[in-house]
Parts: C-alpha cells; sequence; structure tokens
C-alpha cells in the first residue's frame, strides 16, 4: 500500500487521475445544451458537406479541422448534439497531460496544480463543451510548446516534430493561430530584455556578458545539438505544409493530388495561396474588426474576471514571486504571464465578435503562472504544517480550499447549472438558444417520422424563403446566401437531422387551409398565426431563438404524432402562386 501511495507523490499518476476525471466532466451530459446559433450552423454546413462530398475554405466558418473530423464522427456515430461536440470535449479533456510537458521547468506540485487549473478553469471546461476551434487551438498550442520547451531541455529532437504536428494542426482550426506566434515573440523580447538588463548591470557589463554567453555556447557540445535542431526545422515545415495542405486542398480537387506535377501544384496552390488570399479579403479588408476596443478590452476583462478569479489572482502572485522573488526568475513562468496579459489587448483589438470563448486564449496561458503561486502557497501550508505552525498552515488550508470552491463553484454553475442563461453566465453568448427547447424538438422529430409532407412551416418575412426544398442552404455567406436560413438557426440543424420537410409563408390563409402540423413564428407574429390555425387543436409552447430579447412561438398539432398523415397537393402554395416547398 505505501509504495502504491508513494507512486502518487510524483506528477504522472496523479496527472492521469485528473485526465480522466477531466474527460468525465466534459463527456457527462454532453448533448443536454440546445446548440448554440454558431453550432448548428457548421454542424447543418457539415451534414451538407458530407451529402454532396464537396468542401472548399469559408473563412467566416474558420478552419476545416472541424468539417473534417466532425464528418467522420458523423459517419461513425450518428450526427447529435453530442456528437457534434465530442472532439472538442475529448481534446479538452486531455488537456491537463499538457502540464506534464512543462515538468523540465516547473516543480511536481506546480505541474499537478497546472494540470488541476486546465482541467477545471470555468471557460475552458464549458468550451470543451461547445463545439468551437477556440479550446482546441489553445490546447494545441500549449502542447505544441511544451514539447518544444521539452526539446530545449533535454536535447531531443523527436520533440520539436512532436511540437510541430499541433503547432501545425491549430492553423487548421482557426484562423487566429496566427496570434499564438506573434504573442510568443512579444513575450520572448520582454523575458531577452530581462536578461540583457541583468547582464547590463552585472560587474561585467552587457557587452563582455552576451560575448561570455556566446563564447561559452560555442565552445560547449550544445554547439552539435544546436546543428542538429537546424537540420531538424526542414522536416517540421514539411510536416506543417503536409498538415495544411491535407486539411485546406478542397474537395474533391485533393483526390487528384498524385495525378501529376500539374495537379499536385495546383492542389498545393489552392491549399496555400488561395487559403490566404480568402482569409486576408475577409478578415482584414472586409472590416470585421471595426469595433471599439477599449470597450471590448473591458468587456474581455470582466468575462476573465468572473470567470477565472482564482487563476488571474494567483497568476500575478506567481509571476511576482518569480519576476521580484530572491531564487531567480524561470523563463517560462513569466513567458506564460506575458502571454496570457497581452492576448487580453490583442484579442480585443482584432476580434470582430467579443464572446466567452476568448477567454480560452487568455486562461490557458495564465494557468502557468497560476499553478506557481498557487503551490507556492501549498508549500508554505506544507511547511507550517512540519514545523508546528498553525496559523500557517490553517492561513494557506483556507486560501486553497477557498480557491478550489470558487472554480469548482464557477465551473459547476456555468456549465452544468446555467449553460444557457446569458443573464447570469458570463460565459454564454448572445446566440445561445435559452429555456427547455429539447422536449419540443423530440416532439417535432416524432413528426417528421409519423407525417408525409410538409412537417414544419416558418411563418413571417424574417424566415420566408420561396425555394425552401428547391436547393440546400448555401455556403456564399458573403452574397446573402439563403434567405431565411440564417434567421431560423439553430433550427435546420435539428429539422435536417430529423428529415423534417420544411416550408415558409407570409400567408395566413395558408395555415388556415393546411392546419401545419408545427408552425414557427415570431413571438411578434403569433398573433397572426393562433387566428389562422384551429386553436384548440394545438399546444403552444415559447422558447428564446438564438438571440436574446427573440422569442419563437412553436405550435404543434396535438395529433401529429399519432399516426402518418399526407398532405394532398404535397406542397404549399405562397401569396404570389409559387411553391414555398415541395
Amino acid at each position: 500500500m505505501g509504495q502504491r501511495l508513494r507512486r502518487f507523490s510524483r506528477p504522472l499518476p496523479v496527472l492521469l487521475v485528473v485526465t480522466a476525471l477531466a474527460l468525465l466532466a466534459r463527456l457527462v451530459a454532453l448533448g443536454a445544451r440546445v446548440a448554440h446559433q454558431d453550432e448548428g450552423r457548421v454542424a447543418d454546413w457539415i451534414l451538407h458537406y458530407m451529402t454532396v462530398g464537396q468542401w472548399q475554405y469559408r473563412p467566416i466558418i474558420h478552419g476545416p479541422f472541424l468539417p473534417h473530423v466532425n464528418g467522420v464522427v458523423f459517419s461513425w456515430l450518428g450526427a447529435t448534439d453530442a456528437t457534434m461536440r465530442l472532439v472538442v470535449a475529448v481534446g479538452g479533456g486531455l488537456l491537463p497531460l499538457c502540464a506534464y510537458l512543462y515538468r523540465d521547468r516547473l516543480r511536481d506540485d506546480e505541474v499537478v496544480i497546472f494540470g488541476l487549473l486546465l482541467a477545471a478553469s470555468p471557460a475552458l471546461l464549458y468550451y470543451s463543451r461547445f463545439m468551437r476551434n477556440d479550446l482546441l487551438v489553445a490546447a494545441c498550442m500549449m502542447a505544441a510548446l511544451g514539447c518544444w520547451s521539452r526539446a530545449a531541455a533535454t536535447r531531443r529532437i523527436r520533440y520539436v516534430l512532436a511540437g510541430t504536428l499541433p503547432f501545425a494542426l491549430a492553423f487548421t482550426m482557426k484562423e487566429n493561430a496566427l496570434l499564438y506566434p506573434v504573442a510568443w515573440i512579444g513575450a520572448g523580447v520582454l523575458v531577452l530584455d530581462r536578461h540583457l538588463l541583468a547582464a547590463a548591470l552585472s560587474e561585467r557589463g552587457l557587452v563582455a556578458s552576451v560575448t561570455d554567453a556566446v563564447g561559452e555556447w560555442r565552445r560547449s557540445a550544445e554547439t552539435r545539438t544546436a546543428a542538429a535542431f537546424l537540420l531538424a526545422l526542414p522536416a517540421a515545415l514539411l510536416v506543417f505544409a503536409a498538415v495544411v495542405v491535407a486539411f485546406y486542398a478542397p474537395i474533391p480537387e485533393v483526390y487528384g493530388l498524385f495525378g501529376g506535377p500539374g495537379a499536385f501544384a495546383g492542389v498545393v496552390e489552392t491549399a496555400t495561396v488561395d487559403t490566404w488570399h480568402a482569409f486576408v479579403d475577409t478578415w482584414a479588408h472586409a472590416g470585421m474588426s471595426s469595433h471599439s476596443t477599449v470597450e471590448f478590452v473591458g468587456r474581455l476583462l470582466k468575462i476573465v474576471g468572473l470567470t477565472a478569479t482564482v487563476t488571474c489572482a494567483f497568476a500575478l502572485v506567481g509571476f511576482v514571486r518569480e519576476r521580484y522573488g530572491r531564487g531567480g526568475t524561470r523563463n517560462v513562468v513569466e513567458f506564460c504571464f506575458y502571454w496570457g496579459t497581452a492576448s487580453i489587448f490583442g484579442y480585443a483589438v482584432v476580434t470582430d465578435i467579443l464572446a466567452g470563448w476568448l477567454a480560452t486564449h487568455v486562461v490557458a496561458p495564465l494557468a502557468l503562472p497560476a499553478a506557481v503561486g498557487l503551490a507556492w502557497v501549498h508549500r508554505v501550508g506544507k511547511r507550517g504544517y512540519v514545523a508546528g505552525e498553525p496559523i500557517a498552515f490553517r492561513l494557506a488550508a483556507a486560501v486553497l480550499l477557498v480557491s478550489a470552491a470558487v472554480v469548482g463553484g464557477t465551473a459547476a454553475y456555468t456549465s452544468y447549472a446555467a449553460p444557457q442563461d446569458g443573464e447570469t453566465n458570463p460565459l454564454v453568448q448572445y446566440a445561445q438558444p435559452a429555456g427547455e427547447m429539447k422536449p419540443t424538438l423530440a416532439e417535432i422529430e416524432t413528426v417528421a417520422a409519423a407525417h408525409d409532407g410538409i412537417d414544419v412551416v416558418f411563418y413571417g418575412e424574417e424566415f420566408y424563403n420561396p425555394s425552401d426544398l428547391e436547393r440546400p442552404p448555401s455556403l456564399e455567406i458573403e452574397s446573402g446566401g439563403y434567405p431565411g436560413w440564417f434567421a431560423r438557426l439553430p433550427l435546420p440543424w435539428y429539422f435536417d437531422r430529423y428529415g423534417a420537410r420544411v416550408g415558409s409563408t407570409t400567408d395566413r390563409s395558408v395555415l388556415a387551409d393546411r392546419q401545419p402540423p408545427v408552425v414557427i413564428a415570431l413571438e411578434s407574429e403569433a398573433g397572426a398565426v393562433r387566428s389562422a390555425l384551429d386553436a384548440d387543436a394545438y399546444t403552444e409552447r415559447t422558447h428564446q431563438g438564438y438571440q436574446s430579447g427573440r422569442p419563437l412561438v412553436f405550435f404543434v398539432r396535438d395529433d401529429a404524432t399519432e399516426g402518418a398523415t399526407t398532405d394532398a397537393a404535397g406542397a404549399m402554395p405562397a401569396p404570389n402562386g409559387s411553391v414555398v416547398a415541395a
């Protein structure tokens, strides 16, 4: 028994337990929350991509990673809210293992606490249960930097290539991966500046100290290691290029990649040069980021402050102790503090929408200096216990217990108690539907299975489209796309999964004549629908749509699930005589 317990004095066994719990926390009730507008939009396009077998890069829906990977997941496990989020949940659940990559730079207790923060931080947990790329980008970049840190510490070339893979994958997930090297360069410059300042203040002076350091490096065996690292760079660049081309190459053109030199060059050019031009045209030239930077900084600080209070407070403690303590500053602690702090201002400048998912890019790097700060409190309490100093022990224990309660309580509230409540949960973005919509959606699924003809009719100008079923939703978002479809989100994701036939109208007489199984309208239009339907035959429910203050009213005919029925015409005439849905 004693030997087994001693195993848990090392960080890896503890991190494995933490990772198992993190996976459990992310997988339990994963499909309970109604899809966010972005989730429903991208997931429905993935279904479309699977159906037509075609894909090309659209900057507005970010990188190709989730469309390609979730396409495989949907093929294997089916398309549901849970499977839609599964890849992100697994990525977030494995994130605590990244802490082990930093073991050469941190003490054992710091590694464990770092893993705990990556597992339980509210923003990281919430967006591990959300089909979006931000958490995955943060996880890949933490893993990449950890691998490269390990390469520098062990002088093992394999860690260079191991870090290149997640780094390249991050660039297939979301365009903000470009900001990470920028933040790293800035943080590295500040760390280097500290070393230069120390050299300038030393007895030898700046020039002599730098000269001595360079000379010592040239005389050491590390020169051979540096040469090996330089030789590994072409292989790393090849890995990066292969990942980028494999994901960004359009389908089905990618299947002709090896059809000849011309075909190969064409696919590579499309996956790289054309992708870059599409990105620049959308995010740089189109004015996507015109907003008040000061306002966005304040809002992001509020989100981070409310949901990552412990991480922010102890990141400052850890940084101050490292930067101004007597034991010397560890570069990685200072580096991650600068990186996380700069991200607050960087994302406030470049983002087009300020939302809680941006907190993941701040919290992940700040978790490392926060772990250093919390570990220091732990050591103070441990020394107090050994030395028989009850005040130090009790104070440290109280700080750690309160910190754990704050992190755990905030995580439980934001991810489980109120995952859709934009009024009280700062991580909820405004396009998240609220309320208990799932039972109503389950009824509509039953209607779609039992009914022949048009199952769901959207009423009102905002939802109207004269060619609902004549063509799939367009991916040409920049040109306006598919009338009425975006206003209906995230419902198309559900209705396409159910195989529901969807129509739309702006004419009450159509509803009065046909008495459709399900009618959906804005609350402001519900009176018109109510007057056209046989009110006694319908159950009426109101749910918030994807925007706050935009309630939707669902009218479900009571007998719609009792047996299959068939609309005589199979189509619904529009006011102008055209076909709304066929």
